[in-house]
């Protein structure tokens, strides 16, 4: 499914939805601080595919993916067994980017894996749509001064893929845009044994906070609205 050297997925139509990053987002990618060295410092990769900065930063940040997660099959106790396994399992997942559906992703995955092996069984356990912060506008404009009050640097938007399912729920159901105020770094190891979360960070997002909502108090209804318009007319 994936060529092992270059990292791309060799799916027929995978990357058909896929809207690559504008060249505004690739502004603020390159104003973000990234480096190439210290990302591989702080993940322990002493091997990555490509050198080049602005490629990292879109693989990692704005491009789709998928991954083998776990294989099962055949004897997995003590000592060695010489029976052929009747069947085995692959999990695998996706992470679908704005524009991308889960349904039709599904049904590209299918396709290609019965071409391949067609006794194989494809169990699709769930999906999530995918979501995409507000980064113009008001609101935007909003994030910028609060974080830069709290934290006396003006800060760029770039991307962070996740699964929080219940975001894009939330601004269905309520018809109000969810922004995000990203405060973890990468070298706090999110997600990792030694995930950790320094007070530095936690006291600026505290006072980031306090500045949003008080100057958000003093927004009119319609920036929201407005905002949330202008995002889903993408």
């Amino acid at each position: 499914m994936v060529d092992g050297k270059t990292g791309q997925v060799k799916i027929p139509g995978f990357y058909a939805d896929w809207r690559k990053p504008s060249a505004a987002e690739l502004r603020d990618f390159k104003k973000s601080g990234f480096t190439v060295k210290k990302f591989m410092k702080d993940h322990l990769f002493k091997s990555i595919r490509t050198q080049d900065a602005v490629d990292v930063m879109t693989r990692i940040w704005a491009k789709p993916t998928l991954e083998v997660h776990g294989i099962a099959g055949g004897y997995q106790g003590p000592g060695v067994k010489t029976v052929v396994p009747p069947r085995a399992e692959a999990k695998i997942s996706m992470r679908l980017v704005p524009r991308m559906r889960p349904a039709k992703m599904v049904k590209l995955v299918t396709a290609f894996v019965k071409k391949h092996a067609k006794d194989v069984q494809v169990v699709a356990e769930s999906g999530l749509e995918p979501y995409e912060g507000t980064t113009t506008g008001p609101l935007a404009d909003l994030i910028r001064r609060s974080m830069e009050f709290a934290f006396g640097k003006e800060p760029v938007f770039v991307r962070e893929g996740g699964s929080i399912g219940a975001v894009k729920t939330m601004e269905d159901v309520l018809d109000a845009p969810v922004v995000f105020l990203g405060l973890s770094l990468p070298e706090h190891g999110y997600h990792a044994p030694n995930e950790n979360y320094d007070w530095s960070q936690a006291r600026g997002g505290m006072v980031a906070f306090a500045r949003l909502f008080e100057e958000a108090a003093a927004l009119p209804k319609s920036a929201a609205h407005a905002a949330l318009a202008a995002k889903r007319g993408k």
